[in-house]
């Protein structure tokens, strides 16, 4: 061995490294690595056939009528988004969840495919909701309250 390895190893002092004490700060670590691990790797929502579901918001355009019934069942006005705070009250357009078979692009940017066929009901006051898709009963539709 080499004097400078040999005055290393003596200068090292071995009785500081207590392994009680470092052992349980390592278990904690180690926890919180595997939580984070672990929750990057959510589950997409699915419904009752097992189809991974995309969910979608409405964006109304500006001028005028921006909840007609043309502009709700228009596509365009539609983007992907992990959540939306629709109330469920058949008012005006908010959000639907729709299966992959009705998404264009799903792995990069995904976009409602015109097949989903939005079907919309509108009120006297120029003001729709959605009443259907495509999907049927394979799609979630949610409205909001004005």
């Amino acid at each position: 061995m080499s004097g400078e390895m040999v005055l290393i190893l003596n200068n090292f002092n071995f009785k500081k490294m207590n392994i009680q004490k470092i052992l349980p700060a390592c278990a904690v670590a180690m926890g919180v690595a595997l939580v984070m691990a672990t929750s990057a790797f959510t589950k997409a929502p699915t419904n009752k056939s097992g189809d991974t579901l995309y969910t979608f918001q409405y964006n109304a355009p500006s001028g005028m009528h921006p909840y007609s019934q043309a502009n709700v069942e228009n596509v365009a006005n539609w983007s992907y988004t992990t959540s939306t705070s629709c109330n469920g009250v058949n008012v005006e357009a908010c959000g639907l969840q729709v299966p992959e078979s009705y998404v264009d692009d799903p792995i990069g940017s995904p976009t409602l495919d015109a097949s989903i066929d939005i079907s919309a009901t509108e009120s006297s006051s120029n003001v729709a909701y959605v009443s259907g898709t495509a999907a049927g009963s394979n799609a979630t539709i949610s409205n909001k309250s004005n």
